[in-house]
């Protein structure tokens, strides 16, 4: 694991002032401000309200209008509609925004999602054969969050005299589908400036615009919480429109109108919570995904669409057991794929590439996510049936996967994506030339890739800065998410006290840092593979604030996110302990000594009478170079 550097810009002090006297904020808060790019008073303004008076007129978007006037007409003539869409949160939710407007409009639609393990991602081709046979009846498309790809699928729609409407938010290739109309800001000829817009959140732009022809009522807010939660859980950027859809969908959504989310909602064990984005994006999210990633996305277009309470109360109980179902299956794949990565070293190249026979579908992005954390490096992670390979991609900011797998497309059957994700199909044969080739493209584009990893912090602060005035201001800079990460900070020469372990695994870690009147509670979660950093004095930790609530109690308290490590360990050594540690060392019959590190300690501090701590025990093993020691998570080996 690389070595943390955390970087801090630096501002004017007076742009620092001005903004702080302004806006009545922290430096602090004026810091975090600037580093959202965020300058003149109008940028502020647009950030701390995001109101639909700054939404981008959808107007100026390419096609926008020619699609809703062929919606109109369509409507007018009793030609039938169909929705095609993808089986993620993304997809159900600009489906569902469709269906609802227009059905509202007296439209003849209907929908279509396919099976993601039968037909995979975009126009399938069980469906082109179904309305080529007219077992699908059909007279006008519209493709949300797929279809820009697709140029000879479109083509062959238009053979069969009937046209298409194509929203998609993907990255488009040199040639676009000749479809009546393409509405995706991401092409070159499109003037918004709103590129980061998911379909969900195109979807809304669009229906809203068609709205002021169709003028139906009591509907715009169920569109835009669907929009809110495509929009935080596509993992898009925070910013300009987005923003104002999440910002305001999410007050909607605390009150929820829509009878499925609010059952949802209660299966979720949250009723009793503010939904934030970190509600939909981790707890909410999965559960919709969950029944296109096990079963059928149809389900959760049915929860968003119906009014039935019985018939929610159903699909919400379903999409939990379905959500139970994939944690499980992912956790399975999961430690098989570690197993093969460890066995085989593949952590050692540029990019990680792993496969295994028959692996479900639907977990393969979860899991690729989790190894490009683990070991910092982007993951390819292959499902292999009958000879032909389906896999999911995840990637970090210095390497554009989509962009990396178009460099050897020639091994690829098929692929779409944009820089961080990516989807793929190729045959079996192809996998090791693939690997290769994406490795030496990784070579050339990441020569300068610094030893260390570089984390961006908003700011340096103290613990007397940590107060509930810092806090509330950057509460109003929700909704956090990709783009308008949750503020983090570096705090330098902490004194920790008190760690220990706890969670049911004992995988977190809770300790305190000595603070300007109270000492400050630190909750790690996950992060016991920190603890040896943790250990060793650190120069800082790189935390968030946040608010945790026990028995009615309010209270501050920091996240860790990371540890930077000190160059050289500084700290004093008790000759006496050192004696007693190389003691116990010399009196193990086995050649390496494997234990839980803070047993290790209680049992010294218990059997020879004195006061050590596992910091001390980590000084000495360090400082001691006749004896060699790992310490992996809370595992300590030490070999005599």
């Amino acid at each position: 694991m690389k070595k943390v550097k955390p970087i801090v810009k630096n501002y004017n002090d007076e742009e620092i002032e001005l903004i702080s006297k302004k806006f009545n904020l922290t430096h602090i808060s004026s810091r975090i401000l600037l580093n959202r790019k965020l300058r003149t008073v109008e940028e502020i303004n647009e950030f701390l309200y995001p109101n639909f008076n700054f939404f981008e007129d959808a107007k100026i978007y390419k096609d926008l209008e020619k699609g809703c006037k062929r919606i109109i007409e369509a409507i007018n003539n009793k030609e039938r509609i169909l929705i095609y869409g993808d089986y993620d949160v993304d997809g159900v939710t600009s489906i569902s925004q469709f269906v609802i407007l227009l059905k509202k409009a007296g439209a003849v639609v209907s929908y279509y999602v396919p099976e993601r393990e039968n037909e995979g991602y975009g126009i399938s081709r069980d469906f082109i054969e179904k309305i080529t046979k007219d077992e699908i009846k059909m007279d006008l498309l519209i493709t949300v969050d797929c279809g820009i790809a697709e140029v000879n699928t479109i083509n062959e729609i238009n053979n069969l005299s009937k046209e298409v409407i194509i929203l998609d938010h993907h990255q488009c290739g040199d040639l676009l589908p000749a479809a009546y109309a393409v509405i995706n800001p991401k092409q070159k000829d499109c003037p918004s400036k709103n590129k980061q817009l998911c379909a969900a959140g195109l979807s809304f732009k669009f229906l809203k615009h068609l709205n002021s022809f169709l003028n139906i009522t009591d509907v715009e807010n169920k569109l835009l919480e669907l929009a809110c939660l495509g929009t935080i859980a596509d993992i898009v950027d925070l910013i300009g429109d987005n923003r104002i859809i999440t910002y305001n969908g999410l007050k909607l959504i605390n009150d929820t109108k829509i009878i499925g989310l609010k059952k949802l909602i209660e299966k979720a064990g949250i009723v009793d919570k503010i939904i934030e984005s970190y509600h939909i994006g981790y707890i909410l999210a999965p559960r919709i995904n969950a029944a296109g990633r096990m079963s059928s996305a149809i389900k959760a277009i049915r929860l968003m669409l119906t009014e039935d309470e019985n018939e929610a109360e159903y699909l919400a109980e379903e999409l939990e057991r379905l959500n139970l179902y994939r944690k499980q299956t992912e956790s399975e794949i999961f430690n098989e794929a570690i197993n093969k990565i460890e066995e085989d070293y593949l952590y050692k190249k540029n990019i990680i590439v792993v496969y295994g026979e028959n692996w479900h579908e639907g977990v393969l992005g979860i899991v690729s996510s989790k190894i490009t954390e683990k070991y910092e490096k982007p993951s390819i992670v292959i499902s292999v049936k009958e000879g032909i390979g389906k896999g999911s991609a995840r990637s970090l900011d210095y390497l554009n996967i989509y962009e990396a797998l178009k460099s050897s497309e020639q091994y690829l059957s098929k692929y779409g994506g944009h820089k961080l994700a990516a989807g793929l199909t190729l045959n079996i044969e192809n996998i090791n030339q693939l690997y290769n080739e994406l490795n030496k493209y990784i070579d050339k584009i990441a020569l300068n890739e610094l030893e260390y990893k570089e984390l961006d912090v908003d700011s340096y602060i103290e613990s007397k800065d940590i107060t509930y005035r810092l806090y509330d201001e950057i509460y109003k800079f929700e909704p956090f998410g990709h783009g308008n990460h949750k503020p983090i900070f570096a705090i330098e020469n902490v004194v920790v006290k008190d760690l220990r372990r706890v969670g049911k695994i004992g995988n977190h870690l809770s300790f305190k840092v000595e603070g300007y009147n109270n000492d400050i509670p630190v909750i790690g979660f996950g992060k016991i593979g920190l603890l040896e950093k943790i250990l060793t004095k650190p120069s800082s930790l790189i935390v968030s604030i946040t608010e945790n609530e026990f028995r009615g109690n309010k209270k501050l308290q920091l996240v860790l996110i990371n540890v930077e490590e000190k160059n050289k360990l500084d700290c004093d050594i008790d000759e006496n302990k050192v004696k007693i540690i190389n003691s116990v060392i010399n009196k193990s019959k086995s050649k390496i000594i494997k234990t839980d590190i803070f047993r290790f300690v209680e049992k010294l501090n218990n059997l020879y009478n004195i006061k050590t701590t596992e910091e001390e025990v980590i000084c000495i093993l360090r400082k001691d170079e006749s004896i060699e020691y790992v310490l992996k998570e809370d595992i300590l080996y030490i070999k005599k």
